[in-house]
């Protein structure tokens, strides 16, 4: 039977586009159901950080009346002030196991942006690079973490099918209690500390609106030299700290500072998975309280963000965070962190964990096309 693409139009085809993962995902334990309030607010123009700096149409796939696919496409004017103006985005992809479907859908996205001018598709990316993107093609086996993507194993084969090509791999790795470090790790870690010029805080909750602007502000200073990074938005910055607040651990995340300017930060949050898959994507009536009831028993860590201002690069300060958090990470009983995600490129963050002999163990894949 032919697939049908049609766009998103009323408050009926917005709730389908939603609601679709729970037919994809119904036979995957893995999976973690997303709020429906949360992406509500993300997909809508009135709500949504995004549609400050962006616009964007949806579609979805049907077969005899039944969804079975939806795409996101996008352009993100944020992205085009800093990078280039020809690179559009795809993204939410979702989607049976039919290569015909998967070419209709990403055939809409297409269309939509070579309209709109871009002769580059990009993604996937829902709606950015730091929200949850990328198609897992390794580690499939472990559920996701806060705020990163899972996906049935056929995605990147779906993607290839329709003409798709790796454009960069960025990676997790998961640093356990257990890990044996290097004295020598310790020794310089401590020469650091002893120095008076630099200082280390761990974040004030009271304080955690201008930690977040810091953190925002080095954010876009330090991974300029990544692939594809933008920096955030303050409608974004907003949005990030709403949902930080309910999972940050304030003893796990750090600030350094030099004479009073703020340097490096390292941010880790609490994987509320586990606790949000018990909540079935519905905080009420009664899916706050298991939430609530099971993030006490949460024991993974998720080392979100990390970064160095580039004129303090090489002097230890990143060993100090990594080492801060795997101790102090111990003694709040956390049994491991997940460092994600970190592209593939980026050798020195690579290598430094590496020392911490951290296991690489599930890779995220971002797929492109040219569209002229």
């Amino acid at each position: 039977m032919e697939t049908q693409i049609r766009p998103v139009e009323t408050r009926r085809d917005l709730q389908q586009f939603i609601r679709l993962p729970w037919r994809i995902y119904q036979d995957i334990p893995q999976w973690v159901p997303p709020l429906l309030s949360s992406e509500k607010e993300i997909l809508s123009p009135k709500t949504g950080p995004f549609f400050q700096n962006g616009q964007a149409a949806l579609f979805l796939a049907y077969r005899d009346q039944t969804p079975i696919g939806r795409i996101s496409a996008h352009v993100n004017h944020q992205y085009e002030r800093y990078r280039n103006s020809e690179t559009g985005f795809f993204g939410f992809f979702e989607c049976i196991d039919n290569a015909d479907a998967a070419r209709a859908l990403l055939s809409a996205a297409e269309t939509w942006l070579r309209n709109q001018g871009k002769t580059r598709m990009l993604g996937p990316m829902s709606f950015g690079l730091y929200d949850i993107s990328g198609i897992l093609i390794e580690g499939f086996e472990d559920p996701p973490v806060i705020l990163t993507a899972y996906n049935p194993e056929y995605y990147g084969k779906l993607l290839e099918q329709a003409g798709l090509t790796k454009a960069i791999d960025w990676y997790a790795f998961l640093v356990h209690r257990n890990v044996v470090l290097h004295p020598a790790l310790y020794r310089v870690r401590d020469r650091l500390l002893n120095q008076q010029d630099i200082t280390f805080e761990i974040l004030d909750m009271k304080r955690i609106d201008q930690a977040v602007d810091l953190i925002g502000e080095i954010f876009a200073q330090a991974w300029m030299e990544n692939w594809e990074h933008v920096p955030f938005t303050d409608a974004e910055l907003a949005h990030l700290l709403k949902e930080l607040k309910p999972v940050v651990v304030p003893e796990l995340t750090y600030l350094a500072f030099h004479q009073g300017q703020c340097i490096g930060f390292s941010l880790s949050i609490k994987d509320a998975n586990p606790a949000l898959k018990k909540a079935n994507g519905r905080l009420f009536p009664c899916g706050l309280a298991k939430v609530l009831w099971h993030m006490r028993k949460v024991k993974r860590l998720r080392t979100i963000a990390m970064g160095v201002r580039k004129e303090y690069r090489h002097r230890g300060i990143d060993l100090v965070f990594y080492l801060n958090t795997v101790e102090q990470g111990r003694k709040l009983g956390f049994v491991d962190s997940e460092c994600s995600i970190i592209v593939e490129s980026n050798q020195p963050m690579i290598r430094a964990l590496q020392d911490l002999d951290a296991k690489r163990y599930k890779t995220f894949r971002f797929f492109e096309k040219s569209i002229l």
